[in-house]
């Protein structure tokens, strides 16, 4: 799920900077078939295309190789008259993907996958069409954030679970993990000298935008976001264990506590791995080019753009971590007997039960 959050994710903001660069540079952007495959007298290769308006153009792909068929993506700079190659039509393959995936959860998970595809739609909306537009507006990037990302856990939490005490308790643990990020990154950012400019997709936004964002408090609430995503599984999960364990009458609250702990315990070092290996998938390319660079490892750990991977897997890490006794002690001592007497609205804590 965390994966395909994340291709969304960048689909998304893809289509959300698509959006900025047309408004920036009154950009069209058109698209086309490939009718024939042609060679200049300067040996150049030109692919011959027919645009959706029915004008033949022949265009450069810059070494990208496409084939007679293809349909391609042009943008059409109207105050240059020019048009520029910017990428194959890939969207094919894509929804298929997208299909079966939806399928699948709906097949697997019944109702609650269909409430769990909705949260997810929702929450993507929050983020592209009201978190986005704000940063560019120039809004504080990391009180911004935090206002979105609870809209997001409110509707991955209650939405998908149930407004029950059980969900409850999953947003506030989430809610107090995010407080812990919070600190951190301030604390790291306040001593450690940081630009922002970490890539060139952040370089290219500064520019755009004269300069005008704060691009440490940017990179800042990316570390926000990416924690959001495991929050409320791991905090789900415990209050289920909690209301499994509360069924019998034997336990005190701290055996209950005890042993929901001890759950706990073994599914955050299996998300820790999640989160850090996500993170190490995305920059797999960065890691095997600085595997080559002769530079000491004390150098190499305090570049900002390999320090700024570092910190965001440690701090959402130690959330995660801390999400577990936080959820398990109030599943266990505050909200007990209110949890207990829920209906059973959570599929993942039902199938525990044994009649």
């Amino acid at each position: 799920m965390q994966k395909l959050l994340t291709i969304i994710i960048l689909f998304f903001g893809l289509f959300s900077s698509q959006a900025f660069a047309q408004e920036t540079f009154s950009s069209e952007y058109l698209s086309g078939t490939i009718i024939s495959i042609n060679e200049d007298e300067n040996g150049l290769i030109l692919y011959e295309t027919e645009l959706e308006d029915g004008l033949i153009i022949d265009l450069d792909t810059f070494g990208e190789k496409v084939v007679v068929g293809n349909t391609v993506y042009v943008e059409y700079i109207p105050g240059l008259e020019s048009y520029n190659f910017t990428t194959i039509n890939r969207n094919q393959p894509l929804l298929i993907l997208l299909g079966i995936f939806v399928i699948s959860i709906l097949l697997l998970a019944g109702k609650k996958g269909l409430r769990s595809l909705g949260s997810l739609t929702i929450s993507i909306l929050l983020l592209f069409f009201g978190l986005v537009p704000l940063l560019m507006s120039g809004y504080d990037p990391i009180w911004v954030t935090v206002f979105f990302g609870l809209c997001v856990l409110f509707v991955s939490i209650f939405v998908t679970h149930g407004f029950n005490y059980q969900s409850l308790v999953s947003f506030i643990g989430s809610f107090t993990s995010i407080l812990l990020a919070l600190f951190l990154i301030w604390a790291v950012t306040q001593f450690s000298s940081l630009t922002g400019l970490i890539n060139d997709e952040i370089q290219f936004l500064s520019f755009e935008t004269n300069n005008a964002l704060n691009l440490v408090r940017i990179v800042s609430a990316s570390i926000i976001i990416g924690i959001l995503g495991v929050l409320d599984d791991i905090t789900i999960t415990q209050v289920a264990v909690v209301r499994e364990l509360s069924s019998d009458t034997s336990l005190s609250k701290k055996d209950i506590f005890v042993k929901a702990l001890r759950v706990g315990r073994d599914h955050i070092s299996s998300l820790v791995n999640t989160l850090v290996f996500a993170y190490v998938g995305a920059t797999l390319p960065m890691i095997m080019f600085v595997s080559l660079l002769q530079i000491p490892f004390v150098v190499l750990i305090s570049q900002e753009f390999i320090f700024i991977e570092i910190i965001r897997s440690l701090i959402g890490a130690i959330a995660l971590t801390l999400a577990v006794p936080v959820t398990t002690w109030m599943a266990s001592y505050l909200f007990q007997k209110a949890i207990h007497k829920d209906t059973c609205t959570l599929e993942s804590a039902c199938a525990h039960h044994s009649h």
